[in-house]
């Protein structure tokens, strides 16, 4: 049943799969209609006889079928069950036929016809379950990985210690074969474990057959549909009994480099494990090396697999990971996060210029992902230009989007490539309203760090949009800009600012919030009010690394805002020296910018 599963699962994702039967002694994959030879074949109690007979290796295709219901699926049954099979079974003499025949070298000769002439994936052999003459043939000569199928009782426990530990000791022996283990509980009730019974039992066997991974569980399930043999990942894909085999076939491919999709899952597996345990660059880690390496062999054209491997070499060696993601460009997989991933390795082996091209190369793709817009921007750093605003991966950003990536830059302090987007964002004539307010009042922002007070003042009072239309963020940077462009406070923008505080429903007291609340307070002739908030400040900043600071219009480390809220408090004490640290406009600034205005502050405010 599980093999018939099995292959069903992989002929249908495109995988040509040999099945075997080898239960020799009880035959039954010929009894699945989908697993059934369109007519009577000679199968392989036929092929052993004939070869003890001639003493010649059979040709294989003469006794090996095509599925006639899946395609990519072949079928060498057990033989032609008739009245004579049990018979010719009784005839073969497995011992004299490894004693006497070289029956080691003719399975060894059955693999290499079976690769030979018809080149399977996958090669799925049904063993007699038990201590038979043929055991160790189908546990130890002829597998490359074993699924172990038990029901968790003392029975299948005690039966499976010997199997298991035989099927170990092929490590040790002059061939050093290493055999993969699968183990998988079957038909497990499903039903309440309130006295834990399953979990103690799965840890029984666990422990005395020596694996340490979660086994794959195949509950019963009650369908008369299985008294009629039918392949449920064939006519019923969706059940939970089809989905249950499902995974036992990924636990296969998992275990296969040689699949696509087994090397894939493999190259994520170990990509999770780095992102837990670090390999810095320069250390070492042989087996994961040589297992790139064979990787890489196995599927040298596959330009997905190889910037897999390019990310996993990565944490072991720049030049390495570098040469395996150009050959995945080469190989058509020219995609942003491969260039992303190539820009970093570039970096960090000093290829600015290299880095700064694939970080261009990156934005110049539609449909990109915020967050590797945002690192290309940022490897792309000082080389970075106003015209990358307009680059494609930004505009095919959704107007959140955009602004999210801008409210990200300013993280990082980035000023030449936010603006450039919020501009183009306020400046659309296809935007919302609500998108060209949000994007021109981030502008403002922006405005301020760079000591522009009057295009921030401006771009706040747009459409001749009021103090009484503004917001608390927006009232706030409109009277700071004010104060820093005119040089005395207004009152009326941080009375806005503390009327809508008093309003306020469940604003979240942050580092920053609590800061301008401070300086808000100071500003209205608030000085008890000012000093809690300020205070307030440092305590919740004790938590953040990265906070953005009022003081200075930039977001900074944890000590320079708390230097920053520190300054605030002597400003409110009295001490009159201390200024905002953004009033230090750019030595290129032309001076005559710097000229207050000649309106009253109070008045422009109102206005």
């Amino acid at each position: 049943m599980a093999l018939a599963n099995v292959a069903v699962h992989l002929a249908r994702r495109g995988r040509r799969v040999l099945v075997v039967d080898f239960d020799l002694e009880a035959p039954g994959l010929d009894t699945f209609p989908a697993l059934r030879p369109p007519a009577p074949t000679p199968g392989l109690v036929d092929y052993v006889d004939e070869y003890l007979r001639t003493d010649q290796a059979p040709d294989v295709r003469e006794f090996v079928c095509a599925s006639a219901s899946v395609d990519n699926l072949l079928i060498m049954p057990s033989g032609v069950v008739r009245e004579h099979y049990a018979a010719h079974l009784g005839w073969i003499d497995w011992g004299a036929l490894y004693d006497e025949h070289e029956g080691y070298l003719f399975f060894e000769d059955l693999k290499a016809q079976w690769r030979q002439a018809f080149a399977p994936d996958y090669v799925l052999i049904d063993s007699r379950t038990g201590f038979t003459d043929t055991a160790g043939i189908c546990t130890r000569q002829l597998p490359d990985a074993l699924t172990v199928f038990f029901f968790p009782n003392e029975q299948n426990l005690r039966g499976l210690a010997k199997v298991v530990a035989d099927v170990r000791s092929e490590a040790e022996t002059p061939r050093e074969k290493t055999i993969q283990l699968h183990f998988v509980m079957s038909n497990v009730p499903d039903l309440d474990d309130e006295d834990d019974i399953l979990i103690q039992m799965k840890e029984r066997f666990q422990q005395q057959l020596g694996f340490k991974d979660e086994p794959l569980v195949v509950h019963r399930y009650d369908s008369l549909s299985l008294l009629n043999q039918r392949v449920f990942a064939l006519d019923r894909p969706k059940s939970r009994l089809a989905l249950e085999y499902g995974h036992v076939a990924d636990r296969i491919v998992e275990g296969n480099l040689t699949d696509p999709d087994g090397a894939l899952r493999y190259i994520r597996e170990q990509l999770q494990r780095l992102e837990k345990f670090w390999i810095g660059p320069g250390d070492s880690d042989a087996a994961l090396e040589a297992t790139i390496g064979q990787i890489e062999t196995l599927h040298g054209k596959d330009g997905e697999i190889l910037f897999g491997l390019g990310q996993l070499a990565s944490h072991l060696n720049a030049v390495r990971a570098e040469s395996l993601l150009a050959r995945a460009i080469q190989a058509g997989h020219r995609r942003p996060e491969t260039l992303l991933e190539r820009a970093k390795v570039r970096v960090a082996t000093g290829d600015a210029g290299g880095a700064s091209e694939d970080a261009r190369g990156v934005l110049d793709f539609q449909g990109v992902p915020p967050h590797i817009v945002m690192q290309a921007i940022r490897i792309l750093s000082d080389e970075a230009s106003p015209d990358v605003g307009v680059a494609p991966a930004i505009t095919s950003l959704t107007e959140d989007e955009q602004v999210d990536v801008v409210q990200m830059l300013m993280r990082i302090g980035e000023d030449v490539v936010g603006p450039a987007i919020l501009r183009s964002l306020a400046e659309d004539p296809d935007g919302s309203p609500e998108s060209r307010w949000r994007a021109a009042a981030q502008l403002a922002i922006y405005r301020i760090g760079s000591g522009e007070f009057r295009a921030a003042m401006e771009l706040l009072t747009h459409g001749g949009r009021g103090l009484d239309r503004m917001g608390i963020q927006d009232a706030f940077n409109f009277g700071m800009a004010l104060w820093a462009e005119s040089g005395a406070v207004a009152t009326a923008p941080f009375q806005r600012v503390l009327d809508l505080h008093a309003t306020a429903q469940g604003q979240t007291p942050s580092p920053n919030y609590l800061q301008c609340l401070a300086i808000a307070n100071w500003a209205m002739g608030l000085p008890v009010a000012g000093i809690e908030h300020g205070r307030q400040a440092l305590e919740e900043a004790e938590s953040e690394a990265l906070i953005f600071s009022c003081w200075r219009y930039r977001t900074v480390r944890r000590d320079a805002f708390m230097a920053d809220t520190e300054a605030i408090l002597a400003l409110i004490d009295g001490d009159d020296s201390q200024v905002p640290r953004f009033w230090t406009r750019p030595a290129n600034e032309d001076p005559a910018a710097a000229d207050p205005p000649q309106t009253d502050p109070d008045e422009q405010a109102e206005a």
